[in-house]
């Protein structure tokens, strides 16, 4: 379609222009509906409990229809140095500013897509953005609520550096404690005594690469006396088959295995506080109809999109956790970072996977990959 690529970067420049910081997305906002207002696709805002705004479209769904939905944010997080690039600068083929890879590039991908396919007979095609995804991810979670039919697909255009993920490690935050009674120089010259800060440092120093330690505070401690309490967050991702409460034992364990080295010391793990859920792990079967028709429809020029496990995480463990999902999104760099940037070719060509998965859905019935004559539906190779 002439003129689509220079769309698609105008309207990624202009959306990394605007400023939308976790809680401050207005602007951001603004401009998509604006977008879709002129596109003549039905919006609608969504204010729900404990959220920032979230901004869904598409038309009503039919039934007897497959139901894709395109899943993106907007918010950011904020700036922290001096960019070397003013937001929305292009130079040699890479657009900068905050969120130009993470991930208002896929954004403006889906707005295309959506201004293109959101009447199209054959599908359903919905689109969800969020504003506080770099948050606690609460607007997808209500979201789940407010779906009209659960979607046979979920695309998401997060980074993936033109890879397909179909699985990803879910994230749970521990909060580790060592409770003594703390004290007067209690247990300086002993080092055991009743140390909470030296269990610490021993649980930490013990830990497998896995844990990582993201804030370590203390309680009721004064210019020359111990802390009565230590405690440290530790970020973990679980991967599929990972269990929560498997994690926990295993982790109150090696806590307590410390504390019995201290005397007078108890040691305990607790989940970190959130208002959401801690986000899950999942995986998207490969072999599953729409799936296989996005993999094999989304390939370039005969070669095979790449599959990966994705180790972040986002609101597409949240879809993903419920319904068959897939994220594929551009290359770039330096994501949450002062210079962040992404590749503009890199995301033409994504643009164009995803439309040739949506040219390529059939007038009716199972996806082609799945059709067969007088017999029960069945893949032709689950290798």
């Amino acid at each position: 379609m002439p003129g689509d690529a220079e769309r698609l970067f105008e309207l990624a420049e202009l959306l990394v222009r605007r400023s939308t910081v976790t809680g401050e997305a207005e602007n951001g906002l603004s401009e998509v509906e604006e977008f879709f207002r002129r596109a003549g696709v039905p919006t609608d805002r969504l204010s729900v409990p404990r959220a920032d705004p979230v901004v869904v479209a598409g038309a009503p769904p039919r039934s007897g229809r497959p139901t894709f939905l395109l899943a993106t944010h907007l918010d950011t997080v904020p700036v922290v140095g001096d960019p070397t690039h003013p937001a929305g600068t292009v130079e040699e083929g890479r657009l900068y500013g905050r969120g130009a890879l993470d991930m208002k590039a896929g954004l403006s991908l889906a707005l295309l897509l959506m201004q293109e396919f959101h009447a199209d007979p054959r599908f359903n095609l919905g689109f969800v953005v969020t504003t506080d995804e770099e948050a606690e991810s609460a607007g997808a979670w209500a979201l789940l609520e407010h779906l009209p039919v659960p979607p046979d697909l979920v695309l998401v255009p997060e980074p993936t550096w033109e890879k397909v993920a179909l699985s990803a490690s879910g994230r749970v935050v521990w909060q580790a404690s060592f409770e003594g009674r703390g004290g007067h120089g209690q247990g300086l010259r002993t080092g055991r005594l009743s140390n909470p800060l030296l269990a610490l440092a021993e649980l930490l120093h013990g830990l497998p690469s896995n844990y990582t330690p993201l804030k370590g505070w203390t309680q009721g401690e004064g210019e020359v006396t111990l802390p009565h309490a230590a405690h440290v967050r530790l970020d973990r991702l679980l991967r599929p088959g990972e269990n929560v409460e498997g994690d926990r034992a295993a982790l109150e364990r090696k806590v307590r295995a410390v504390a019995k080295r201290y005397p007078g010391l108890q040691g305990g793990v607790n989940l970190a506080p959130r208002t959401t859920p801690w986000l899950p792990s999942y995986t998207t079967d490969a072999r599953s109809p729409w799936t296989r028709l996005f993999l094999s429809t989304a390939a370039r020029d005969g070669h095979a999109l790449r599959t990966f496990h994705e180790e972040a995480v986002g609101d597409f463990n949240v879809f993903g956790s419920q319904f068959p999902t897939v994220v594929l999104g551009p290359s770039g760099e330096g994501a949450h970072g002062d210079d962040e940037w992404v590749d503009l070719i890199s995301l033409e060509r994504c643009w164009r996977s995803y439309r040739r998965f949506l040219v390529s859905v059939p007038e009716e019935g199972a996806p082609p990959l799945f059709r067969t004559t007088g017999k029960k539906a069945k893949p032709r190779d689950k290798r």
